[in-house]
């Protein structure tokens, strides 16, 4: 993409004396390559889902305790402060699945870095990388997500247990 216009057309157009010399804008780096940026939008988003399914986590099990703010504050934390506050919270709240809890958020810390891939002219161009980070971030989500639903579900099958038993 080209502009040519000089600098007296403009000028005379704002009615200022101008130098007459032209200018060109031109785009320094035109991206004809439509995947590469379908693939860094599918990084950003993938890691935007893990960080809001790790904050919706979080919240769950503070929503008893009130002790954390509402998904409208989201982005107050970094990553690792949210991993660190679901891990205290998992151990806190006796989740039955800590050790599978611990282990996908020891692997999770390395999801900045995953979708800080982006930014790096070498993982950055190289579609396979790409991808690669992207199919990574997902499967961390699901992991959290799984973990989760099977907390609810969990909590919800001893709730029915307990009104069962007091009929």
């Amino acid at each position: 993409m080209c502009s040519r216009s000089t600098l007296s057309e403009a000028s005379e157009r704002r009615n200022r004396p101008a130098k007459s010399f032209s200018t060109t804008i031109t785009a320094l780096k035109a991206s004809p390559d439509r995947g590469r940026a379908e693939l860094i939008r599918d990084v950003v988003d993938a890691f935007r889902r893990l960080y809001g399914s790790v904050l919706r986590f979080v919240q769950m099990f503070a929503d008893g305790q009130g002790s954390f703010p509402s998904a409208g504050a989201s982005g107050s934390h970094s990553f690792n402060q949210l991993l660190s506050l679901l891990a205290e919270q998992g151990k806190a709240a006796g989740f039955s699945r800590f050790y599978e809890l611990r282990t996908a958020i020891e692997e999770a810390r390395s999801a900045e870095q995953l979708r800080d891939a982006i930014f790096s002219d070498a993982h950055s161009n190289d579609h396979a990388a790409l991808r690669s980070a992207a199919a990574e971030l997902e499967r961390l989500d699901a992991t959290f997500v799984g973990l989760c639903v099977e907390h609810v579900l969990e909590q919800h099958a001893r709730a029915a247990l307990v009104l069962s038993a007091d009929d």
